[in-house]
């Protein structure tokens, strides 16, 4: 790689935007199957696509999901690379709120060190109420802490497809979600579904919107103790949250959620949130909540549970459920009609080594299509607006 003069690099820190935009979009190296896909939540659902649509298909009159080229260069010192994540932070927070998601291809970045090092040099907020490595353990699935700055994405069996969905309550209310690819499987899979919030809303039968916008949803997760039988199986709260019940209780009610000890040293705790928000920025009211992903069939067809689901079932012991708000079930049409929307309005992206895929959080979903074999390592970060950035 050839390594550019300082005089160069001088000029470029004062004027250079460190991405530059592509008219045709990256998209999908082969096709992706959806509607009957095994480990897919609600598989069988006929209303599903047969398989997901490539980001390069999109037509040019369609805004979602801009593509850049970032640029590999050598740098000189430490203010070049801090130069260039800032330059990268300009260019891309000036596309984002148009696009919804901006996809950079060609980084600097090759690895979670870099990575890190990069959300270090931007400048972004990576921390909301809670410290951030905690609160991406709260969540359901499973994720590995590798820095101050980042996650792994999802350490979840291969073979899961997780489906596209917001960062929701269990990690905060994040602005942004920042996905960096060091490695994809030399066997292919394990793409990136990325969903289009603004159109979702507008599809999506008004009878639904008006329900879930009356009486929001309430969220339930479960944890057995790691000391019980199910403790090892997939995760639990000494591990995910804290490790004494009195430190954990006091950190659920601290924020709102009503806590419940169960058999076996078990852990469930519970909250009611709108399913439908205004936008921090631009003021759209928008479809954002996990409700499908949320939902007990997210992991009934999960490969952790395969050997287990009669007795899952009987024991209520399910990672996450959903309900509306007044705690009455969410019909099956309903949840089929919401992944429907969802997929419909979904585009897969190949993530190739040092992509950079920038969601707006409220304004696109995210998830991981599964892949056969190999390694896989994709990384995650989330950033909180300032109050002063939100103004």
């Amino acid at each position: 790689m050839m390594k550019l003069p300082r005089s160069v690099l001088r000029l470029q820190r004062r004027t250079f935007a460190a991405a530059q935009v592509v008219e045709t979009r990256f998209g999908l190296d082969n096709p992706v199957q959806v509607r009957g896909r095994k480990h897919l939540p609600d598989c069988d659902n006929v209303l599903l696509p047969d398989n997901l649509k490539s980001a390069a298909d999109l037509p040019a009159s369609d805004p979602f999901l801009l593509s850049m080229v970032g640029g590999s260069m050598d740098f000189e010192s430490e203010d070049d690379m801090k130069a260039y994540s800032k330059a990268l932070r300009k260019d891309i927070e000036a596309k984002l709120l148009e696009h919804g998601a901006v996809l950079v291809r060609n980084t600097p970045m090759r690895n979670s060190t870099d990575f890190s090092e990069f959300i270090r040099r931007t400048g972004w907020q990576t921390k909301g109420d809670d410290d951030f490595a905690r609160a991406m353990q709260s969540r359901s699935m499973t994720s590995t802490c590798v820095s101050n700055y980042a996650r792994t994405a999802s350490d979840d069996h291969r073979s899961y497809t997780i489906e596209p969905h917001h960062e929701y309550h269990t990690v905060g209310f994040p602005n942004l979600i920042l996905l960096f690819c060091e490695s994809a499987p030399v066997e292919g899979g394990g793409e990136w579904p990325v969903g289009n919030a603004r159109k979702i809303t507008a599809e999506l039968r008004p009878d639904v919107f008006e329900k879930f916008e009356r009486l929001g949803a309430r969220y339930s997760l479960y944890y057995p103790s790691v000391n019980s039988p199910e403790g090892t199986r997939y995760n639990n709260w000494e591990t995910n949250l804290l490790p004494t019940k009195e430190e954990t209780e006091n950190y659920l009610k601290d924020r709102g959620y009503e806590v419940e000890w169960v058999e076996d040293g078990g852990l469930r705790y519970s909250q009611v949130f709108p399913a439908v928000r205004t936008h921090p920025k631009t003021g759209e009211k928008l479809w954002f909540n996990q409700i499908h992903a949320h939902h007990k069939s997210f992991y009934e067809c999960h490969p952790a549970f395969d050997s287990c689901k009669s007795e899952m079932a009987a024991k209520n012991h399910w990672p996450v459920d959903c309900q509306y708000g007044d705690g009455s079930p969410i019909e099956q049409d309903v949840l089929d009609h919401i992944r429907e929307v969802v997929w419909r309005n979904c585009v897969g992206i190949t993530p190739k080594t040092g992509d950079l895929l920038v969601c707006d959080n409220w304004l696109a979903l995210h998830g991981r299509i599964s892949f056969p074999a190999g390694e896989r390592k994709v990384f995650a970060a989330t950033v909180f607006y300032e109050d002063d950035d939100e103004e």
